[in-house]
């Protein structure tokens, strides 16, 4: 059986803002953009453990590694008109929004949710594109094989 490496024009990246009902679970989603139709430059999924190491007087190497708090982030930028898009991330006093963020690949799908985009970047440059760029936090990632 070939190999084909999962390149970053074979990834679909999906963002929908959440709408939770007065319970606080999920009413409905809206998809504000899927990169089929849209210009998406780069993107980004982190996960972020915070560990220390455990050693101690007279204890040069390490006795064992403390694990600390679980942090999820991403980073996408959009390019071109296409950036108009996203103004619905935040509210109209400027707080960011709720949004399910999804990348499919040819066998792997990473969903990050209850994701907020913290700061949201409009800029441009001679001769360029205009880019929007987006970065955030989200309160849970999953990956599965489909």
């Amino acid at each position: 059986m070939t190999w084909y490496p999962t390149n970053a024009n074979d990834v679909v990246l999906t963002v929908s803002r959440v709408e939770r009902n007065d319970a606080g679970t999920i009413e409905s989603t809206t998809t504000l953009a899927r990169t089929t139709t849209i210009t998406v430059d780069d993107f980004s999924f982190d996960e972020e453990e915070d560990m220390s190491a455990l050693s101690g007087i007279s204890n040069a190497n390490p006795l064992g590694i403390s694990q600390g708090d679980v942090e999820y982030s991403f980073s996408f930028t959009v390019q071109g008109e296409d950036a108009e898009l996203f103004t619905s991330l935040a509210t109209d006093d400027g707080r960011a929004v709720e949004l399910q963020i999804q990348a499919v690949g040819n066998s792997y799908k990473k969903v990050m949710g209850g994701a907020r985009a913290g700061t949201r970047n409009y800029s441009a440059s001679s001769g360029d594109a205009t880019e929007f760029e987006v970065e955030g936090m989200a309160t849970s990632s999953s990956d599965s094989e489909i």
